[in-house]
């Protein structure tokens, strides 16, 4: 008994590794690591160098419309909530972009009925997806966490680099909740722009109650303030870590019931 769970459990191992390296084999020949290494390459150079300049910036505006605009003394936390708004914003609708033909573009397709009749299961099929992106996710967020990192230290003496570090293991949350949620929701229907549009919606609930204030704060959209208080050194809030364990689950447990009950159409 013990050999035969053995034995499957290193099966279900092998499959895992072996439909890994197709999803990151597909992600790199398709360019979508490529475009999301560059994305959050732009983001972490873009963040510090937008805030250090803003003033010359809007000053320059002013002077070409007769008008005086005065800003308060720019710091690294202006860096900072311009990094963490990039990510949390246009960052996680690029990778929902990304990640939302992963099941049900391979079910239009037809390659994914062409796993189905193998001996793989649907668990090793959606995770091994996920993983791939939480692999092209990390990559990404520390190739801009390095450069946002860099030039705030030049341009922001004070810039606090060992906090700002820690800080993105928080934004690695936020978009892991993201691609758990918009892979859960591509395995539930069979056009990838359905998975987008869904996807899009339930963040955009999500953001609109963190907005709120009051419950709202349970929501895993405030990962990113949590983020602005372990830079300035304050201590941060569980509240939001229960919302995203929640989704995450949840999110699997809908994909995996629907991989399981899907029929492949004629």
């Amino acid at each position: 008994m013990s050999s035969c769970i053995t034995s499957r459990s290193e099966i279900m191992h092998n499959n895992l590794s072996i439909l890994l390296w197709k999803e990151l084999t597909e992600a790199f020949r398709s360019y979508r690591i490529l475009i999301w290494v560059m994305v959050c390459a732009f983001f972490g150079i873009l963040s510090p160098l937008s805030a250090y300049y803003m003033p010359d910036i809007l000053a320059m505006i002013g002077s070409t419309q007769n008008m005086v605009l005065t800003l308060t003394e720019v710091t690294y936390r202006d860096a900072v909530d311009q990094y963490v708004k990039n990510f949390t914003q246009i960052g996680s609708i690029v990778m929902i972009f990304l990640a939302m033909g992963c099941v049900a573009g391979e079910k239009a397709d037809g390659s994914l009925q062409f796993l189905m009749v193998r001996p793989i299961t649907c668990r090793s099929i959606l995770f091994s997806k996920m993983l791939a992106l939480m692999v092209m996710e990390l990559l990404g967020i520390g190739v801009a966490a390095m450069l946002c990192n860099l030039y705030g230290r030049y341009l922001f003496p004070a810039f606090p680099s060992t906090l700002f570090m820690q800080s993105n293991l928080l934004l690695l949350l936020y978009l892991l909740v993201v691609i758990v949620m918009t892979t859960s929701l591509s395995a539930m229907v069979s056009r990838p722009v359905a998975a987008g549009l869904a996807a899009l919606g339930l963040w955009l609930v999500f953001s609109m109650l963190g907005s709120l204030g009051g419950t709202g704060w349970y929501s895993f959209t405030t990962l990113g303030s949590e983020m602005i208080h372990v830079v300035e050194g304050f201590a941060i809030s569980y509240k939001p870590f229960g919302s995203a364990i929640l989704v995450m689950i949840g999110s699997v447990i809908g994909g995996l019931c629907a991989l399981r009950c899907w029929e492949p159409s004629n």
